[in-house]
């Protein structure tokens, strides 16, 4: 801990010192990504206009025929927002939960894809200027000095370079200035939590200028163990991101991105709620050794449960939890002006991810379902367009090839699992770890037009057709108790007899015949699809659109990384639809103090991904990656801003979502096999609200005094299929609250923030997993102070 925030100190310091030498030129010309954030002033006490490039050129929000969310770099820091995650403060519609693994997860208006699978291509995608970050374990670090975050809901991909069912979150970042500036935002808070972030700005000559920005966040544990004086939670996190811009000519331009992270913070224990053991009774023999199993039973049963408080939890104490994963990412832009009317855009990037970490997601000292992983990716892509003005014609053509070598290994221990002790006597089952390799290539091309029909109303098309092909090896090996069990399992169903299993073996047996795979099992996955999407946007009049829109998106299907008892257990999802069906308007009233954004949406859901369950002959009931054939998703959403008396701004946005399965039989995380037409899909709360007041006043010609707050609810959701009491996410509502000063000229600002004021006890995920009913809770109240200083 005191080296980390030593390190943090000394980068922050540095950054904050460094002086800029240079000439005073003017900066390179910024295209319409890299301008500034362009928020005009607000005259009087009207709405800020806030632009967005959420169709890959510049337009105020309110000429967007899409639902879309946008937030500025200082909305974000009064909003406390330090990853992805935190944009559900903001964002009506879009929830963040962790899967078992901890990693990151996204769904927008019910659409998303609970795993955790490096490889598996999420629902929801999020991007750094237009570079796509292609899995959820990327989006760590994406926070750093930013201008401003979209937030694009409903299916994307023909405008950006990955396709998403559910929506794409696209973060802008600061860019270099025409002068030189610097500035540094340094907070503190409970559990000894330092965030900072530095950065420094400026043209080195006149075609070319540079920033640089540093970040990091350290703090003390948090969790506490039930049953010993022990804590976890450390977070111990370094980022950093350089981007230069040239404009060798006024036609041309180039921006290359250095950023990268690298995270040693400890992985959140699971908190222990109930049982749900895989085998409860042993007075009927069975495959298990009988007293031990018993043994194993008794264990479980005398365990204490976590009380209801974000800090109870508990975990195993004979490993280290702590992360060291590392993810860096360099990506080169060039936009040439070919002429007035026609530029041509190449966006080419490559990154590599790391991860080595250890979970205990049962919350428990045994080993039930702990797991460790050892991972990496390799990405890149490559995206050229064409975009022009023709007349009334606004158009962009183009492709995008990506390429990633993904390789994982994870084990899952499981020594004191009641399904685990098999053979009299042993040895048993204590670990068992499935390796895969991937190689996932894919194709793209993609248009987009719009043609203005007259001064007020505009016809839209766009079309995008995506080849995926996917190259999957696995291989499930284990420890001495596995390669014991697994040829008698083998012999005992296929019933023939086979040579003993050597270490390194493939112990997975085969579907067809239950004899041992003993090589890696090999499969294949070739996709392609078109996506499309139709629209109209009528301008009524200067502050009123109202649009329709139908489009169509996809996600590629893929392969699982779990340990499989046969090789049914390595068979793919294939890819899912959202056929999506949108009307809404956009209204400016009171002369610019009012705005007023309603929409309503029905999708039609083909297909949707989960991770499922299976039966299995020995263990009972297993993972696996499964399709629930027909879905529905119906819902509205509104949103208003207002500014009606001088200083006080409001906002406050609800998102109504009423998802149901229509077709599907199958078996969910509570283990119960049943036909759950007409259940809600997982991690669908019906109800989203996020509402924030800020509060400004005149203490002198120079100094204003601000109050604000953030208010968000969620309602109750389940993490699998039928709501079951084991996988229930309670309603929950958090106030955060902040109050302080800073200049009118926006150099300086400090001010005391809470968060989760009241302490609310919540959870984003709650699940069955071997023989335990575990959750992952939120973070307690918080409180603490930032200061924010810039120099120009």
């Amino acid at each position: 801990m005191k080296r980390t925030m030593q390190s943090s100190l000394l980068a922050l310091s540095c950054s904050a010192t460094l002086s800029f030498s240079a000439h005073a030129q003017e900066a390179p010309i910024p295209s319409d990504e890299t301008a500034a954030h362009e928020e005009a002033k607000p005259a009087g006490d009207t709405i800020e206009e806030i632009i967005v490039t959420a169709q890959k050129r510049k337009q105020s929000i309110n000429d967007v025929g899409l639902s879309v969310t946008a937030a500025s770099a200082d909305q974000l820091a009064m909003a406390g927002i330090t990853d992805t995650g935190d944009l559900a403060k903001i964002a009506p519609g879009l929830t963040f939960t962790k899967s078992q693994d901890g990693t990151p997860l996204y769904t927008v208006r019910g659409v998303g894809f609970n795993d955790y699978t490096l490889g598996a291509s999420p629902a929801v995608s999020v991007y750094v200027d237009q570079v796509p970050l292609a899995y959820g374990a990327f989006t760590r670090g994406t926070t750093l000095d930013l201008q401003r975050v979209e937030v694009l809901k409903g299916p994307q991909g023909i405008l950006f370079g990955q396709n998403s069912t559910g929506g794409a979150v696209n973060y802008i970042a600061a860019k270099p200035t025409a002068t030189p500036e610097s500035g540094f935002q340094v907070s503190y808070g409970s559990y000894d939590a330092l965030d900072t972030e530095a950065f420094i700005s400026g043209p080195i000559s006149e075609t070319l200028g540079v920033r640089l920005a540093v970040g990091s966040n350290v703090s003390g544990p948090w969790q506490q163990s039930v049953t010993r004086d022990d804590e976890l939670g450390r977070r111990d996190m370094l980022k950093g991101r350089m981007q230069a811009q040239w404009n060798p000519t006024d036609q041309l331009e180039f921006l290359l991105s250095i950023n990268g992270w690298r995270d040693r913070s400890d992985t959140q224990a699971g908190q222990l709620q109930g049982l749900y053991l895989q085998i409860a009774d042993t007075s009927t023999p069975g495959l298990y050794d009988p007293i031990e199993t018993q043994r194993r039973i008794d264990a479980f049963q005398a365990y204490p449960r976590a009380s209801n408080n974000a800090r109870s939890a508990d975990w195993n104490t004979e490993r280290d939890l702590a992360r060291d994963d590392h993810f860096h990412q360099l990506s080169l832009r060039s936009d040439l002006k070919l002429d007035a009317d026609l530029t041509a855009t190449s966006i080419s990037a490559y990154s590599r991810y790391s991860e080595l970490y250890s979970v205990d997601r049962d919350g428990t000292a045994l080993q039930n379902a702990g797991s460790n992983a050892d991972g990496s990716v390799d990405s890149f892509t490559q995206e050229l367009r064409l975009a022009g003005v023709n007349g009334p014609w606004t158009w962009t053509v183009g492709g995008n090839y990506t390429h990633n070598d993904v390789l994982s290994a994870n084990e899952i221990l499981t020594r004191d699992s009641t399904n685990t002790a098999i053979l009299p006597g042993g040895p048993w089952i204590d670990a068992a770890t499935t390796t895969i390799i991937q190689k996932i290539e894919e194709y793209a091309l993609f248009g987009n037009m719009e043609f203005q029909l007259n001064n007020a109303l505009t016809l839209l098309a766009g079309a995008r057709y995506t080849n995926t092909t996917t190259d999957y090896s696995a291989c499930m090996a284990g420890d001495a108790g596995m390669q014991a069990t697994f040829p008698v399992l083998s012999d005992a169903l296929s019933g023939s007899t086979d040579a003993p299993a050597n270490p390194g073996d493939c112990l997975t047996m085969n579907a067809g015949d239950y004899e041992l795979s003993r090589t890696p099992f090999k499969s294949a996955l070739d996709e392609d699809n078109i996506s499309w999407r139709i629209g109209a946007n009528y301008k009524a009049s200067r502050d009123t659109l109202l649009y329709a829109l139908i489009s169509k998106g996809f996600k590629s299907g893929s392969f699982p990384t779990l340990p499989a008892s046969t090789t049914a257990q390595f068979s793919p999802v294939t890819q899912e639809s959202v056929l999506a069906y949108e009307v809404g308007s956009k209204l400016g009233l009171l002369d610019g103090k009012l705005q007023f954004n309603a929409a309503a949406f029905h999708y039609i859901y083909e297909d949707k991904q989960v991770r499922g369950i299976v039966l299995d002959p020995v263990f009972n009931q297993l993972e696996k990656l499964v399709n629930i054939p027909k879905s529905q998703i119906d819902g509205a959403e509104v949103e208003l801003i207002a500014r009606s008396i001088r200083g006080l701004t409001l906002r406050g946005a609800a998102t109504y979502v009423y998802s149901k399965v229509k077709e599907f039989e199958g078996i969910n995380n509570a283990r119960v096999y049943d036909d759950y037409s007409g259940s809600s899909l997982p991690f669908a709360p019906k109800w989203h609200v996020v509402a924030d007041a800020d509060y400004r006043w005149a203490l002198s010609e120079n100094l204003e005094a601000f109050t604000g707050a953030n208010l968000l609810y969620n309602s109750k959701a389940s993490s699998t299929l039928g709501d079951p009491p084991s996988s229930r996410i309670a309603a929950f509502t958090t106030l955060d609250l902040r109050a302080g000063l800073g200049s009118f000229d926006g150099r300086w600002s400090a001010w005391l923030w809470g968060r989760n004021v009241t302490n609310e006890y919540y959870w984003s995920n709650q699940f069955v997993t071997q023989d335990v009913i575990t959750r992952y809770a939120a973070m307690p109240a918080t409180f603490g102070a930032t200061v924010k200083f810039s120099f120009h």
